[in-house]
């Protein structure tokens, strides 16, 4: 949930950004300039890259049966999330000083927030390596099973057993809430259509202390 939410952060920035790159005055002076750099970043990297470490912390008991180790899940996300704005944040003050972008060296007034920003890069590639780490330690070494539904999803695909089984369903599955209920911990399933055993009682049952949301 975390990088989900870091996610709407980082591409509103990148979003509100883009605004001023297509106003023809305004880009006038930021286009070719760092200012681009840190637009595209929190685009790409701010939205894309935050979404998808998402998804695998998300999704990877699912299709492994194993989960990664939700402390150093924290440590990776706040080191990813702090060094990540720390790296690009400056670039939009950067382009606005008048920095170019694809030259080799940086002019005397700006070398201060070039160094902090070269700096930062390299935090943000060490918090990647914590997520490396997390992710061996985790599949060869920690493996802590999970077989059911750690998250109490209602989605479809947390109905069947962890990893999923080769034929998936073997019935029709259960629709256990509407997308406007989602969030609602008294809503009813949509349509029961005879469940399996087990598979409301599951969903509906409150998340353990230790899980991560």
């Amino acid at each position: 949930m975390l990088f989900a939410l870091a996610f709407y952060f980082n591409f509103l920035l990148g979003g509100i950004s883009g605004v001023f790159l297509s106003d023809v005055p305004a880009d006038t002076t930021e286009h070719g300039s760092f200012f681009v750099m840190a637009h595209f970043h929190y685009t790409i990297m701010g939205g894309l890259i935050f979404a998808f470490f998402g998804g695998v912390y998300y999704w990877l008991p699912k299709m492994t049966g194993i989960k990664l180790n939700e402390t150093w899940g924290k440590i990776h996300f706040w080191t990813m999330f702090i060094f990540f704005n720390s790296t690009f944040l400056p670039l939009f003050a950067l382009g606005m000083l008048g920095m170019p972008r694809r030259v080799f060296e940086y002019a005397r007034n700006l070398e201060t927030l070039n160094d902090w920003v070269s700096i930062s890069a390299f935090l943000l590639g060490f918090s990647i390596l914590i997520f490396l780490i997390n992710f061996v330690m985790s599949m060869l070494f920690w493996r802590e099973r999970e077989t059911g539904n750690p998250w109490r999803a209602r989605s479809l695909e947390w109905q069947i057993s962890t990893p999923p089984p080769p034929e998936d369903f073997k019935r029709v599955p259960v629709i256990l809430s509407s997308p406007y209920d989602y969030g609602n911990p008294n809503a009813l399933p949509v349509a029961e259509l005879d469940p399996p055993p087990g598979v409301i009682g599951n969903a509906y049952a409150p998340a353990s202390s230790g899980s991560a949301g």
